[in-house]
């Protein structure tokens, strides 16, 4: 399993480098589904930090099928990911962990790029399955001490307003945590 790894390699090493702001944000006794901005490739790393260091669980990231070259068993079952061929399977898949108490990772503006309209699914989710969603701001800096996670308040989705809109909102919020 990845975690066993992370904790022992990245946990240090981010308690050095990374400034966590809003862990008592993170909920204990339930599962959500955790909504970010997406900057780097080691994004899914800098959250997994903070639910490491507080739930001690895993985070189960839906990813793009280009890192399946590394095969199912390293990327579905030893570092817990959903692969995104079949945007059908993965949101089935992700519903399935969800019901089963599991953390989702969702990046809904896909790629490392901010695009205009993200992608709604998290949010569809969170409706369908009645889980929170955790809100959380990458600022990630390479060559200083100065990146962040901000971990906001959990967010409720409300069935009657219009998903997109949410979605949108959601994602204005996120990058208001980020700062500048």
């Amino acid at each position: 399993m990845a975690y066993p790894i992370s904790k022992f390699w990245f946990y240090p090493l981010f308690t050095i480098l990374i400034r966590v702001k809003g862990m008592e944000n993170i909920p204990e006794n339930t599962n959500f589904i955790i909504v970010s901005n997406h900057e780097h490739l080691i994004d899914p790393l800098c959250i997994l930090y903070p639910i490491l260091k507080k739930l001690n669980k895993k985070v189960h990231f839906l990813t793009t099928g280009r890192w399946w070259f590394l095969g199912d068993m390293i990327c579905r079952q030893w570092a817990g990911t959903i692969p995104l061929f079949n945007r059908k399977q993965a949101y089935e898949e992700s519903k399935n962990q969800i019901k089963s108490g599991e953390i989702i990772g969702v990046f809904p503006e896909g790629g490392i790029k901010r695009t205009k309209q993200p992608k709604t699914g998290a949010v569809r989710l969170a409706l369908e399955t009645n889980t929170p969603i955790l809100p959380i701001a990458l600022k990630f800096h390479y060559t200083s001490l100065s990146s962040k996670v901000t971990i906001g308040k959990p967010v409720y989705p409300n069935k009657i307003k219009n998903i997109e809109k949410q979605t949108l909102d959601l994602m204005n919020h996120i990058y208001s945590l980020r700062g500048n």
